[in-house]
């Protein structure tokens, strides 16, 4: 039964990864588009959330999913309409399960808004009791209520992390500002959708990017100063195809990270990562490196940079 819970969530995840993907949207529309937190929609995106019938109906609404394969793991990749999701016994079984640890309850949680003995939630929980329809609407109107909490949770986040204000402002504009150094200020790929961001950046110029945070190091010094704070806008695909001979911070395999020059190697198969010091940082001189496609994780592009000299919210 739990290998059965574990495959379910690992369609799911994967159908939004793949849908989020064909879509062609980048997550600042996505963000606009839901009205949720930057992290939400990044781990929407890379496949890491589960969500909600609420969030399913918007998703079904505005990009045409497939409300049953986002719900269930089961269905095409696009619909042409709302679908109503029809459970089947297997799934009535894995039903208690699946929604309580979406938003990591305990069966005391459950017992507490809904008075539904424990002994009768340990059997449903574990698939060795179905759920009777009366007490399934019972945890879907609960459910649903913990869904909208967890969603205004999200918005209130956003609500309590301030915004820079600087004599350019969008109010159009809202990129989330990570207070880390792309090249050894974190240490996991995940940081920019696990962790809150500590402000938000409003300055025209960072309209494409997705998030921002800072670059320290001379390597690069011809294009960006260090100490600026840095635009980025991940590149999907850039396998098949990226502009070359341009600014992009990339995320090797080895949890290495560099912000540099890059275009195709002459040998198929391989990138060069090119620096652009200014002259007095560059003795000893900084090398170009050649690194295989396939150890590169992650790829975005260096859209906006900004001094910010003084920091007023």
């Amino acid at each position: 039964m739990e290998n059965n819970l574990n495959n379910q969530n690992s369609y799911i995840n994967i159908y939004l990864k793949e849908a989020f993907s064909k879509l062609g949207k980048d997550q600042s529309e996505i963000v606009k588009d839901l009205g949720v937190s930057q992290p939400y929609v990044s781990s929407l995106m890379n496949g890491k959330k589960s969500v909600g019938k609420n969030m399913a109906e918007k998703l079904v609404n505005l990009y045409g999913f497939d409300k049953a394969k986002i719900l269930t793991g089961e269905g095409s990749m696009l619909v042409p309409q709302i679908e109503e999701v029809v459970l089947e016994e297997e799934e009535e079984e894995n039903y208690l399960k699946a929604e309580r640890s979406k938003y990591g309850l305990t069966l005391s949680d459950i017992y507490e808004h809904t008075n539904i003995p424990m002994k009768d939630l340990r059997l449903y929980d574990v698939g060795e009791k179905n759920i009777p329809k009366k007490v399934m609407r019972l945890l879907q109107s609960y459910f649903e209520r913990v869904e909208e909490e967890y969603e205004n949770e999200q918005d209130n986040e956003n609500k309590d992390i301030p915004i820079l204000i600087t004599e350019q402002y969008s109010p159009s504009v809202k990129v989330p500002y990570y207070n880390v150094d792309f090249a050894g200020g974190w240490s996991s790929e995940g940081l920019f959708s696990q962790y809150k961001p500590s402000f938000f950046i409003t300055m025209p110029d960072f309209e494409r990017a997705e998030l921002a945070c800072n670059l320290i190091g001379n390597s690069i010094s011809q294009r960006i100063k260090s100490g600026s704070i840095i635009g980025l806008r991940k590149v999907n695909d850039w396998q098949t195809y990226f502009p070359t001979n341009e600014v992009y911070g990339v995320v090797l395999k080895n949890d290495l990270r560099t912000v540099k020059l890059v275009r195709r190697a002459k040998e198929k198969g391989f990138i060069e990562l090119v620096p652009a010091p200014l002259p007095e940082y560059n003795d000893p001189p900084y090398q170009t490196e050649t690194v295989p496609e396939d150890y590169i994780i992650e790829f975005y592009q260096v859209v906006a940079t900004a001094i910010v000299e003084r920091i007023a919210y």
